[in-house]
């Protein structure tokens, strides 16, 4: 049934009182036009709920903002958005080029700080997939019953000569009245040669969702920081404060212990705003979670980042003995939600 303030509607309902639900809710593909986002393509989701998202095509279907009812769940980081052009792999070129975003996704050969492979090969900061066009776009809004549903989908190759032959396969489906979105990524080793490979979804919070206000619940999980400033800040790992100018990046990883299915939650909540959101994965193939608490001045922000690795970097990981490695043909599936509500 499609949803709307509170009622349901059959599809014939609804279309008594609206012939054309793209008043209320669709996609709607758009290019930017100025600045360094110039070129870049996106498509905007509403779905009548004030649930609103921005996904770019351009750049692994990963999703640019995230607003709720008029709120900014997602952070932007200084830069702003900008197109490929700006994010190539150049040595240190990473921080003034990297957008952020409510979703920004490494990968597929590298997460974690840059690595250089013995045979020479430069692995820039969290890799190349998220600056990596999606081929067979496909964006859609369509009744499927009585649920008129809204997605994109799209695949992102990580591929070279003599090299890995990967690929990620991406859709992100919502639907009318509803306050929620689902990402399903098949990732599939194209190739008979068994390949390391790192996954991490990087969502980010951001002002004003994120504030001193936000209260975090991890539920039961085990908690290590990965540095030293970290490690002086575990006791508050989950408390958000005030910007401070000289604040150093805490780190944390956790263990999440996931419910009878599989799923893992993280939920946040600003009272004052009246909003909360959950995100929730599976951990079959994303078995450790990284938090990346920014309280620094102009770089405020909150990251909530499942992966599969610690986040090392390819040759640290290597040595570790912690860089998966994905069979000849396998596939491996995938499954995140980010829901928003009121409190």
């Amino acid at each position: 049934m499609a949803k709307l303030f509170g009622r349901e509607y059959t599809k014939n309902e609804f279309l008594m009182y609206s012939g054309n639900p793209s008043n209320f809710a669709g996609v709607t593909p758009i290019e930017y036009s100025d600045g360094k986002a110039r070129g870049t393509r996106a498509i905007e989701f509403r779905t009548g709920t004030g649930f609103e998202f921005t996904v770019l095509p351009d750049k692994c279907l990963d999703i640019h903002s995230l607003r709720y009812r008029g709120i900014t769940l997602s952070q932007q980081a200084k830069n702003g958005l900008t197109g490929n052009l700006w994010g190539q792999a150049i040595p240190g070129n990473f921080s003034s080029s990297v957008s952020g975003g409510m979703l920004f996704t490494a990968g597929l050969l590298n997460a974690g700080p840059a690595s250089t492979d013995t045979d020479g090969t430069y692995h820039q900061c969290h890799g190349n997939i998220g600056i990596t066009p999606a081929e067979n776009l496909c964006s859609r809004a369509y009744w499927d019953g009585d649920e008129y549903k809204l997605e994109v989908s799209g695949t992102m190759r990580e591929s070279g000569l003599f090299k890995q032959n990967l690929m990620l396969s991406r859709k992100i489906t919502t639907c009318l009245g509803s306050d929620e979105l689902l990402i399903e990524d098949t990732l599939e080793n194209l190739s008979a040669i068994p390949e390391e490979f790192c996954i991490l979804y990087h969502f980010n919070y951001g002002f004003p969702f994120l504030c001193e206000d936000l209260k975090l619940d991890f539920g039961e999980n085990e908690c290590q920081p990965r540095t030293p400033q970290a490690a002086a800040g575990l006791a508050e790992a989950a408390k958000m404060i005030h910007p401070e100018h000289d604040f150093f990046e805490h780190v944390f990883f956790r263990k999440m212990v996931p419910d009878e299915n599989g799923i893992a939650r993280v939920i946040a909540e600003n009272e004052k705003l009246g909003v909360g959101a959950e995100i929730s994965y599976e951990t079959e193939n994303l078995p450790n979670l990284c938090q990346w608490k920014s309280m620094r001045a102009g770089d405020y922000s909150l990251g909530i980042e499942p992966a599969n690795m610690y986040i090392m970097g390819r040759a640290e990981e290597r040595e570790n003995g912690t860089l998966p490695v994905i069979k000849g043909y396998e596939k491996k599936i995938f499954r995140l939600k980010i829901k928003a509500y009121t409190l």
